[in-house]
């Protein structure tokens, strides 16, 4: 095993610190949505726990097939054939597009009848739809975005993403506070305000994206508006290949969360609402792995385009080092301010006792996270991606739902026992990632 040089210690943290302020930020802005939503009521709270829930993982498998591009990047950039570049920014474009079409039609159609067949309360269905309505008006410049930003990313300059994303965050909190509360003659939305404040941030968002594509060096040199490329098939493909595997993997992970979320119903409006501010915080402590996972794919495809295989290795082992290093001390840290975490997101006793007693699962499914995610990352580097889906797959649909549920309803653990299948199930996951990257991947090529 070749252990990693100071120096590519140093390129490493260059990236991941603003990838991870990128991270925080873009979750920051869902976990204050909880937060501002449950100081407007539990009600107001459960349903846009309702709407997340729905919404999260359909954004979130979608923007792994925008993140397909990165790697292509990555990879084109470490073997210097920087010129076919352009061709793959636009398609990644186009395919933002194309999906913005297709979720919009869909949730036209579906979500209607979905929520009638959940039976929530009506008050909870009303700000759960009011909710989804607003979000629906930000589906493009939320996709466009995403693209933009992992382009950006996969030239190293997580820096610029970091700034728009925070600015994003800054905006989305004021528009937070002035639009569920009320004020400068607007009168209060509740909880849907959060569904509005996401969209209006969104569209300032993508505009400065553009403005980097339009200004900033290399893309100013790619004259992407000024030299449009044709819908190319192949070179879609190619980033779907990449991209779709990526979809299903996120996709699996994420509406896990999403249908324990939905199930909490079951136990009552409480559990609902505590479940959902587990997440949220959960989802936050999730940026560390995940943005080591985003670094990962980005020096490790740089070093598999060019070739050097001892230095992709490398920077694996660096990866995970980083990620058990930070993630002690984030649970240390949850574990000894369980209270004061709780607080922020309820005033009410009961909900406060809930969410103190899933943040103790949240602090342990931390652990296995950063055991499994950044291993995705390190995987997709080397464009070893469908082993992702079939793990995540197998794991999280074919083991933790069925699990979840015979825990919840056959044990004392009663709407815990979901969480117990989570931890459970994420182990297994992690597992099986490592036993794939350092038994095949990292040694298929040398």
């Amino acid at each position: 095993m070749h252990f990693p040089h100071l120096y590519q210690l140093r390129h490493f943290l260059i990236l991941f610190f603003p990838l991870l302020l990128t991270q925080i930020a873009q979750i920051g802005t869902s976990v204050c949505s909880s937060i501002f939503s449950g100081q407007a009521g539990t009600v107001d709270l459960a349903g846009v726990a309702v709407a997340v829930n729905i919404w999260f993982p359909v954004f979130a498998g979608i923007s792994g097939i925008f993140f397909g591009v990165s790697p292509i990047i990555s990879q084109l950039r470490g073997a210097n054939k920087t010129s076919r570049i352009p061709i793959y920014i636009m398609q990644s474009l186009y395919i933002s597009v194309f999906f913005t079409i297709v979720i919009i039609a869909a949730g036209w159609l579906l979500l209607p009848p979905f929520l009638d067949f959940m039976g929530l309360e009506p008050a909870v269905h009303h700000i759960a739809s009011e909710y989804l309505f607003a979000l629906a008006l930000g589906v493009l410049p939320l996709f466009l975005q995403a693209t933009i930003r992992y382009v950006v990313d996969a030239h190293g300059m997580t820096h610029i993403s970091m700034a728009i994303i925070v600015t994003n965050m800054v905006l989305t909190i004021l528009l937070f506070r002035l639009l569920i509360f009320g004020g400068l003659g607007i009168a209060p939305m509740g909880g849907i305000g959060t569904g509005y404040a996401i969209t209006i941030a969104a569209w300032l968002s993508l505009f400065l994206f553009l403005a980097v594509l339009q200004w900033k060096e290399p893309f100013r040199s790619y004259h992407i508006w000024t030299r449009l490329r044709p819908f190319s098939w192949v070179h879609c493909y190619h980033q779907l290949q990449l991209g779709l595997p990526i979809f299903i993997a996120v996709f699996c992970e994420t509406s896990l969360f999403s249908i324990v979320g939905l199930l909490m119903a079951e136990f009552g409006t409480v559990y609902l609402a505590a479940n959902q501010a587990a997440i949220s915080y959960a989802t936050l402590t999730y940026t560390i792995p995940w943005s080591i996972s985003l670094t990962a794919t980005i020096v490790i495809g740089y070093e598999v385009g060019a070739k050097n295989f001892i230095g992709a290795r490398q920077y694996a082992v660096l990866s995970q080092l980083t990620v058990f290093t930070i993630v002690i001390f984030t649970i240390a840290a949850t574990y000894f301010f369980l209270d004061p975490i709780a607080h922020l997101f309820t005033n009410d006793a009961a909900t406060f006792q809930a969410i103190r007693s899933f943040l103790l699962f949240a602090a342990v499914f931390a652990f296995f996270d950063a055991a499994g995610t950044p291993v995705q990352g390190i995987l997709r580097g080397y464009k070893d991606v469908k082993i992702i889906t079939y793990i995540a797959f197998v794991t999280y649909w074919l083991i933790s739902i069925p699990m979840g549920y015979a825990c919840a309803h056959l044990t004392p653990y009663g709407p815990y026992g979901y969480w117990l299948s989570l931890v459970i199930s994420l182990a297994i996951n992690a597992s099986a990632l490592n036993y794939r990257l350092w038994r095949h991947t990292a040694f298929a090529q040398s």
